[in-house]
This record gives C-alpha cells, structure tokens and sequence, in this order.
C-alpha cells in the first residue's frame, strides 16, 4: 500500500481509485455469473479499471465475454501445471486484489501469497503474510451471494451503493446455434431447463412431461439439459406438440436461448442466474433449505421461487404449483 493510500486508511478516507485489479473467483458458472456484478460496478467506479479476472476452467467463460474484464488466468486443475499459474501472476503487479470467497480456502491463501498486489481485499483466514491486507467487510442484507461479492465496494466507495443484477455478454455466434432450433410461436417461448448438478435437485421426467403438455397448449416450449440428460430431453419432447429439445454447448448459447424466451423455469442452477442476467420472469425450483434460498434466489422480477416441505426433496414439488407460478408471472 503506498503512503497516500496508507494515510487515506488511517484518517478514514477511501483511498484513490484501482487502475489495475484481480479478482479471484473460482466458483461455478452460477457464482461467476453472480459475480459480474462486481465487474460492472468496478468500471463504474473506474472507467479505465483494468481488470483480471482468476477463474476456474469450467467458468471461465463468463469472464471471456463480460465487457468489464480485460484478462482471464485460468487456474489449472493439475498441480503440475501450478507453476505456470503461478509464473503469469507474478508477471504481473496489480493495484488491487479482490477475493470474495467467505471462508477459508487452501487455494484461496496460495493465490494471496503469490499475487503481487499493492492492496488485497480478502477474507481474514485467507490474508497470508502480505502487508496491505484489509478484511472483506460483511455483506449487506439481505445477504445473496450478490451482497457477498459486492461487499469489497463498502471499503472502496463508502455510501455508494451499486446494481445488484448480473450481466452475461452473449456473442453472436451463440445466438446463431440456437436461432435455428428455437420457435418463438404466437405467444411466446417458455424455456424449462431439466438439468441440475446435483441427483437431489432433479425433478421427476414424468412431472416434467405434465407440464410441458400443459404449457404447450398456449406456449412453444424449448427444453434446455446437460449433455447426460440429452436422451430424456428428446424423451420428453417426444409427442408432444410445440415442445423442443435444444441443443446447446456452451452456457452461452444457453444464454441466448433464455434471452429469446417470455419465461424460465428450472431447478436452483445456472440457469436460474441466466434468467435474473437478462431480467426474463422464472419459476425456480429449491430445495428445502432455506438459507439456500435466500443465498441464491432468482435476481429477475417477478420470480417465483418453489421449495418442498422441510423433509422432502425438489422431486415433491407439485406440477399445480409450477403451473400456478408460470401463471403469477405472466399476469
């Protein structure tokens, strides 16, 4: 930290604006795509911020296409590939190094030891040796995973306050993939995602097919699914009128088929986060755990977020009650 940002912190006056930040984000599509917050609000604050951005692989996309960010390191998963990692951070010297992970983390601390940075943000079990270290203040109410991110700002713009929805830049070419699959119809398209990254977080096919029926009545209906569920999507579909399975192969091309759509529905995943990036009506389907809920419920309005009883799993969720929840938010 230099003098004139050391003296800023002592007197109580946030210190001058970061030209040159990295931020550390190693979390799923979901958290990186609740993340680009972060991103936007930084460029506000600085338009001529540069921005790196430290992701996992499997996330690292949302990164590649945001406006806001310059640079993305990809963290390797072989340990044996570390030392290049390692090799193009410390290339580097950046002004600012944000971490928002909440807890503590291995990898988390590493990152904060080797980064050359002036200041770092990051949460106190992660500050490693470096001076210049400042807490990750507390989150805002009502404390989702968005307050999370944007907590650093308190220390960075004390009193300002910032846009809470994400934002995911989708190519042209991803539109491309998907606009000749998609059937937007008379009414309107409603997008169901089948998929979800956890076996407790599927919704039973039959229930699926029962809706779909129903909604395709007024509704086309493009079904989304993970490369492993592909097969009971086109099973699905099978017979039934105006209801299409979409192949997709990136989470951006998924993107561009939330964006042509009236509504989603989907269990707790990505695509929810999808949804509340292009501001499109969605029905989420949750599991019982309520904090789960609030951490990471839809950020589109209106929403409706759909959870069993305290015992009981996503598959307990009723089709009168998706149905009803598609009905409240195209009133």
């Amino acid at each position: 930290m230099t003098r004139h940002n050391e003296r800023a912190a002592s007197e109580g006056i946030p210190p001058a604006l970061p030209h040159r930040v990295a931020i550390l984000q190693l979390g799923k599509l979901g958290d990186m795509i609740l993340t680009t917050p972060l991103f936007t609000a930084l460029q506000q604050l600085n338009p001529r911020v540069r921005i790196t951005v430290i992701a996992a692989r499997e996330s690292a996309i949302i990164a590649q296409h945001h406006s806001a960010v310059d640079e993305v390191l990809e963290v390797p998963r072989g340990f044996w590939q570390v030392p290049a990692l390692i090799t193009r951070l410390r290339a580097n010297r950046f002004d600012l190094f944000i971490d928002t992970k909440d807890h503590h983390s291995t990898t988390s601390r590493l990152i904060a030891e080797i980064i050359r940075a002036d200041r770092s943000i990051v949460h106190r079990s992660n500050t490693g040796r470096r001076s210049g270290v400042q807490e990750l203040p507390p989150p805002a109410s009502p404390g989702h995973f968005v307050d999370r991110v944007l907590a650093p700002l308190a220390l960075l713009a004390p009193g300002r306050s910032f846009r809470r929805t994400p934002s995911v830049g989708i190519p042209r070419e991803a539109y491309r993939a998907v606009d000749d699959q998609i059937d937007q119809g008379e009414y309107g398209l409603v997008t169901i995602n089948i998929s979800a990254g956890h076996p407790s977080r599927y919704w039973r096919p039959e229930k699926w097919e029962e809706t779909i029926t129903l909604l395709a009545r007024r509704y086309n209906v493009a079904v989304l699914s993970a490369p492993a569920d592909r097969a009971l999507a086109d099973e699905i579909c099978t017979m039934r009128k105006h209801a299409r399975p979409i192949r997709t192969t990136s989470i951006l091309e998924a993107a561009a088929v939330v964006e042509r759509s009236l509504a989603i529905i989907s269990p707790d995943t990505a695509v929810i986060h999808l949804a509340s990036a292009m501001q499109r009506p969605c029905v989420g389907l949750y599991p019982p755990n309520e904090e789960n809920a609030r951490i990471f419920a839809p950020l589109a309005e209106p929403h409706v977020v759909l959870r069993p009883p305290p015992d009981g799993s996503i598959a307990d969720i009723a089709v009168e009650d998706v149905l009803r929840g598609v009905r409240e938010i195209l009133r």
